[in-house]
């Protein structure tokens, strides 16, 4: 008990630097989680555009414009002034200003496409969807046209098409009420698990295997085996409280909904057997490294790095052949695979069991050969010194 005790003595001078990671955790993966996850079907809805057109031709073709999308963005007319439309786009009270030269509606009305100029905020994706959206309605009226369709009995016919509303049925995941909030919170449990493990485990393992301390302990008289056994006592408590501190914050966010979720025993066993890396990641750190300060060096580089390359800060999907290479050698690609897989989830399968499980074997596997390395340079510094 009493190296039980010691292990969390020390952790408590080191609180400060180990809630430093569960804040930046709790931040960043509630925000995102309510962001990109908590929102349901009122997150989607089509954007309203602040558009003028600047009719240059005097015909019809400006009018029509505005007809046809007006029944979703707010679509005015305005004269040619450079300096009053800049200020306006500066400050965004316009999105996209249309220029119609002259000509353009006899074009129209020849079944030719004429060609339209604007000015726009630079960067502003939003004006890339107006803009294929025009083009598709540009080239609507001139196939119309060229079938002996003329202008307003075109138009007439697009309106009717537009005024239609095609029905979106939003995809449901397993439990309703949460939405994908729970896998939006999870992906981040990497992060939290690295750091702290390495932080909170690397620290206290520092101090008790110190010169002074070390040199102490031999002249003790309690055997090794009871050391070990209080160390890793210790550690596995510690472990199981970042676990379930990690599972009550995830009932807590959802209101309780996870407790009803099919999903929350794979998020479950995906959880654990990270912990287990970080665990081991922790271990390696206390038991190599020499200083408090490379301590803090390897918390920072490694757990940045490896969720970087993992796919939790970014998206895989974003990732090139080449990048997608070095990922797929890190167990927090393979456990960002898993939440992903599981996030989706609506039927338990057969396929999806065991790519669950293969995919989570990866990690403890990982971990345990981290392990494994770690008891080897153990060893090999013990004989060193005898």
């Amino acid at each position: 008990m009493r190296v039980f005790k010691s292990f969390f003595l020390i952790l408590n001078k080191y609180k400060g630097t180990v809630f430093i990671f569960f804040a930046v955790f709790m931040s960043l993966s509630l925000i995102m989680a309510k962001v990109n996850g908590g929102g349901g079907e009122t997150s989607f809805q089509q954007d309203s555009l602040d558009i003028a057109i600047v009719d240059e031709d005097d015909g019809v073709m400006a009018d029509q414009i505005r007809e046809y999308f007006g029944t979703h963005d707010q679509v005015t007319k305005m004269k040619m002034d450079q300096d009053k439309i800049t200020d306006a786009l500066y400050w965004r009270r316009l999105d996209y200003v249309l220029v119609i030269p002259e000509g353009a509606g006899k074009t129209l009305a020849q079944g030719e496409i004429p060609e339209l100029s604007c000015m726009k905020v630079p960067g502003y994706f939003d004006s890339a969807y107006f803009e294929a959206e025009l083009q598709m309605y540009l080239q609507k009226m001139a196939a119309l046209v060229k079938n002996r369709v003329d202008t307003d009995a075109a138009q007439q016919q697009l309106m009717r098409l537009q005024q239609k509303e095609t029905k979106v049925r939003m995809a449901s995941f397993v439990n309703k009420n949460q939405g994908d909030m729970s896998t939006r919170f999870f992906l981040y449990v990497p992060y939290l698990f690295i750091a702290v493990g390495i932080s909170g485990i690397g620290l206290v393992l520092l101090r008790i295997n110190g010169k002074e301390v070390r040199e102490r302990t031999k002249c003790g008289a309690m055997p090794m085996k009871k050391r070990v056994m209080g160390l890793t006592a210790a550690i596995l408590v510690y472990g199981l409280c970042l676990y379930l501190f990690v599972l009550v914050a995830a009932v807590v966010i959802s209101g309780g909904n996870i407790l009803t979720d099919a999903r929350l025993p794979w998020f479950a066993v995906n959880i654990f057997t990270m912990l287990l890396f970080g665990i081991s990641l922790g271990f390696f750190t206390g038991m190599t490294v020499k200083n408090s300060d490379a301590v803090n060096g390897v918390v920072n580089v490694t757990s940045l790095v490896l969720c970087f390359l993992g796919g939790v800060f970014v998206p895989r999907q974003f990732f090139g052949d080449g990048v997608m290479r070095v990922a797929k050698l890190f167990p927090t690609y393979w456990y960002v695979v898993n939440n992903e897989m599981i996030g989706a989830m609506k039927n338990v399968t057969q396929s999806f069991v065991r790519n669950v499980l293969i995919q989570s074997v990866v990690s403890v596997g990982y971990a345990l050969v981290l392990f494994a390395v770690t008891l080897v340079i153990v060893s090999a510094r013990r004989s060193s010194r005898q």
